[in-house]
């Protein structure tokens, strides 16, 4: 697997609509996904400042709000964000062998976390 990161050349504007603010960190990892609908795993790829794109067997729907966990392979350290879902797609193809198979998949938007019902807020020492 390669890492890369995709940045606008200096004077350059970026597309409309899109961010590339921090550039794009395009390298495949696994992700656990909770919604209000349960929870699932998938692979994460093309991770930006303002979202990503997520494999993943059980889309969910259109408008949820979703919690994506990245964990390190050894059991460490571990970080959640939250995310809206923006699309579903699902894409055909043929693989070496020629036998057709199929990915599903949502594009992420990252928001801001909601407060739980009756959590308390103030600053941590």
């Amino acid at each position: 697997m390669s890492s890369r990161t995709d940045k606008l050349p200096a004077g350059q504007k970026k597309p409309k609509g899109r961010s590339i603010g921090v550039g794009r960190f395009d390298k495949a990892f696994p992700v656990f996904l909770e919604g209000d609908r349960g929870m699932a795993s998938g692979i994460g790829r093309n991770i930006t400042d303002a979202g990503m794109f997520i494999e993943t067997r059980e889309p969910f729907a259109l408008g949820t709000r979703v919690k994506v966990t990245f964990s390190s392979p050894n059991g460490g350290a571990e970080l959640t964000l939250e995310g809206e879902v923006r699309y579903q797609c699902f894409i055909n193809f043929a693989r070496a062998d020629r036998t057709r198979a199929g990915m599903r998949g949502i594009g992420l938007k990252f928001v801001a976390p909601q407060q739980q019902k009756g959590a308390r807020g103030g600053s941590v020492h």
